[in-house]
């Protein structure tokens, strides 16, 4: 195998494993404070950074349309979000969030900042800088 050794690539794995599993325990406390699953509450963040249509919903969250228009429905109905039609095609709706919604997005991402933040304060101003040089290397694109 070329790269590094396997145990040392092996117990990378558990350690960034066991990282997202404590990243995702608290972002869904804070969903649950919301009263928000997880999949609402990232529909909720797309939204919010642009995405409109339901159909590129359902791509970044890779489930099927069905699923995007129960979500929707439920996010709808908490007064979260509105659907209306795109004046350049009637066919299609544009999702926008609520002001509610825009609030309990800011709540959301504030408190996924306080929470990541919580552990990356364990690290030295250094080692922060160094953490992200090395997470921006591990998540280029590759060319071509």
């Amino acid at each position: 195998m070329n790269g590094p050794p396997l145990p040392l690539v092996e117990e990378l794995s558990r350690l960034g494993y066991a990282l997202m599993r404590l990243l995702l325990a608290r972002a869904k406390e804070a969903f649950a404070r919301e009263g928000l699953s997880p999949l609402q509450a990232e529909v909720l963040r797309l939204v919010r950074e642009g995405v409109q249509l339901p159909s590129r919903l359902a791509e970044h969250l890779e489930i099927l349309p069905s699923q995007v228009s129960h979500l929707l429905a439920s996010l709808e109905e908490a007064g979260l979000l509105e659907r209306h039609p795109d004046p350049e095609d009637r066919r299609r709706v544009l999702l926008r969030l609520t002001p509610q919604g825009e609030a309990v997005q800011q709540r959301l991402q504030e408190g996924w900042l306080r929470a990541y933040g919580q552990y990356l304060a364990r690290l030295t101003p250094r080692e922060l800088l160094l953490f992200r040089d090395l997470l921006r290397k591990l998540t280029e694109v590759e060319d071509g």
